[in-house]
C-alpha cells in the first residue's frame, strides 16, 4: 500500500565547513523531533534539511573560525570572482581547499582529528554545495536525514510563484500590516514589509537580482520556474508548498519573522507549520569545568556575565596577604598626614603636592600587591592568562560557541560519539541553553 510521509525541515546557508555550530543543532533538533512525531503519531516523519543553495550572500559562507591556543579566535577564509551569484555555481576552488587545508592545520592536535578532516574532505565534487551537502548526508543519514535542494523543487513551483508575483502587493499589505501591531505592541518587526515578500530571477550574467516589475514576469514562471526562486520571507512557504511539513526547527531570530509570516500562509492557503526552537549548548570538557572550579567560578558565571576577572583573581588570595597590604596602606597615610597641614600652611600648592604623593605611593602598593598576588597565583598553578582563556573557549569573540566555532573542531577534540553526546542531551521540550560537560576520558 501506499505510506503517507510527512517532514520536519529546517535549513540553513551553505555555511564553510557546516558553518556556525547552530546549524549542526539545527539537524539534531530536527532529528529528534521526528523521531518523536513518528512514535507519538504513529506515522512516518523524516527530518529533511533545506541546503540555501540559492543564497547569494557569499561573505557569510566563505570562512570558518577556530581556536587557538589562548582561547583567542583565528579565521580562514577564500574569495570568489562571481560574487552575486547563488552559491550553486559556486566551485570547489584552489582558494577554498587551501582554506580547508588551513583551517585543519589550526585545529589542535587530537587522536581523533586525521578521521575528522577525511570526513570533511573533498571528495572528487566539483561544486561547493555538492561537497557540502555530502558531508552533512555522510554525517546525519544514518539517523534518516534528508538533504533537499531548491534547485530540484523549482520547476514544479511555477504556479506558486506566479501567484507570488501577482500578488505582491496584497503580500506587502499584509506584512505592513503585522509590522503595524507589532511595533504598536513595543516589538520590533522582524521584516521590512518594503522589502520582504519578493521574488528574485538572475539577469543575463547569472547573477541573483530582485523582480522589479513582477506583472511582465508572470506568464515566463509557469514556462521557466527554474529561473526564478524565493527571498527569506518566501522560501518558508515556498518549501512548505513543496514538502508535507509537520514543523519547522528554527533559530531564534527565524522564529521572530517566520510568525509574521501567518497572513501570508493565509493568502496562499498552505497549512502553516509548528514552529519549534532548535537546541542550543555550550560544549566544555570536564577538565575545563574543574578548571573554572579552582577559580571558584563556573561556565554559567561567564555565559551570565557575572565573571568578573579582577574581582574573581582577588578573592582568591588568603586573607592574611590582602591584610599586609591593607596595613601597609593605612601605615603609610598616616604617616604623610601630619605633613598636609604643615605644607599647605607653607604654600597651598604643597598640599596639592602632597595629595599626588600619598596617590603615587598607594599606587606603587598597589602594584607590588599585584605582582605578589601573580606570584601567588602562580605557586597555586592558576593565572590571569589561564582564567582569560578559559573565558574565551566558553564565549569565543564574547559570542556563543554556536555562533562561532563548527563541528569540525568539536569532533576532533571529543571524538566520533560527539554527535551521539548532542542527540541524547536535555530533553526535546527543553527549549533552555544548554552546558553539555564531555569528560575527558569520552574524548
Amino acid at each position: 500500500g501506499v505510506v503517507e510521509i510527512f517532514c520536519v525541515t529546517t535549513g540553513q546557508q551553505v555555511g564553510f565547513l557546516g558553518g556556525p555550530m547552530y546549524t549542526a543543532y539545527k539537524i539534531i533538533t530536527a532529528i529528534r523531533l521526528a523521531e518523536h512525531l513518528t512514535e507519538t503519531l504513529q506515522l512516518t516523519v523524516v527530518p529533511i534539511f533545506w541546503l540555501a543553495t540559492e543564497d547569494h550572500d557569499f561573505n557569510e559562507i566563505n570562512h570558518a573560525y577556530y581556536p587557538k591556543a589562548d582561547g583567542e579566535v583565528g579565521q580562514v577564509k577564500f574569495a570568489w570572482g562571481q560574487q552575486g551569484h547563488p552559491v550553486a555555481d559556486l566551485p570547489v576552488s584552489d582558494g577554498a581547499k587551501q582554506a580547508y587545508d588551513d583551517y585543519f592545520e589550526h585545529l589542535p592536535s587530537s587522536p581523533h582529528l586525521a578521521h575528522v578532516r577525511e570526513q570533511f574532505a573533498c571528495r572528487g565534487e566539483k561544486d561547493y554545495c555538492t561537497w557540502h551537502a555530502r558531508i552533512w548526508s555522510q554525517l546525519f543519514s544514518e539517523y534518516g536525514l534528508v538533504i533537499a535542494e531548491p534547485t530540484i523543487l523549482r520547476p514544479p513551483a511555477g504556479a506558486l510563484f506566479r501567484f507570488a508575483l501577482q500578488h505582491r502587493d496584497e503580500i506587502g499589505a499584509r506584512l505592513a500590516d503585522v509590522s503595524g501591531r507589532l511595533q504598536a505592541a513595543g516589538y520590533d518587526p522582524a521584516l521590512s514589509a518594503d522589502m520582504a515578500g519578493q521574488m528574485y530571477t538572475f539577469d543575463a550574467e547569472g547573477r541573483r537580482i530582485r523582480v522589479s516589475k513582477p506583472l511582465q514576469h508572470l506568464q515566463r514562471t509557469l514556462v521557466h520556474p527554474e529561473r526564478y526562486s524565493t527571498d527569506a520571507a518566501m522560501r518558508p512557504l515556498f518549501a512548505d508548498a513543496m514538502l508535507p511539513t509537520l514543523a519547522s526547527v528554527l533559530g531564534p531570530g527565524e522564529i521572530a519573522y517566520q510568525a509574521m509570516l501567518r497572513p501570508l500562509y493565509d493568502l496562499f492557503e498552505i497549512p502553516q507549520p509548528l514552529l519549534f526552537p532548535r537546541k542550543s549548548y555550550t560544549i566544555v570538557a570536564q577538565s575545563e569545568a574543574e578548571q573554572l572550579g579552582r577559580y571558584q567560578t563556573s561556565v554559567t558565571a561567564i555565559l551570565t556575565d557575572k565573571l568578573d576577572m579582577g574581582a574573581t583573581l582577588h578573592h582568591l588570595v588568603p586573607p592574611s596577604e590582602l591584610a599586609i597590604f591593607d596595613e601597609a596602606r593605612i601605615k603609610v597615610e598616616a604617616a604623610l598626614s601630619p605633613l598636609r597641614s604643615h605644607l599647605e600652611e607653607m604654600d597651598p600648592n604643597l598640599g596639592k603636592t602632597w595629595m599626588q604623593t600619598l596617590n603615587n605611593s598607594m599606587r606603587s602598593i598597589d602594584k607590588l600587591e599585584g605582582r605578589a598576588t601573580k606570584v601567588l597565583m602562580s605557586k597555586l598553578g592558576l593565572s590571569r592568562g589561564e582564567l582569560q582563556a578559559l573565558r574565551n573557549r566558553v564565549l569565543p569573540r564574547g559570542r556563543l560557541q554556536e555562533r562561532v566555532l563548527s563541528l569540525p573542531y568539536f569532533m576532533g577534540r571529543y571524538g566520533p560519539r560527539f554527535i551521539d553526546k548532542v542527540l541524547s542531551a536535555g530533553s526535546l521540550d527543553d527549549f533552555s541553553h544548554h552546558i553539555l560537560t564531555i569528560g575527558d576520558d569520552d574524548a
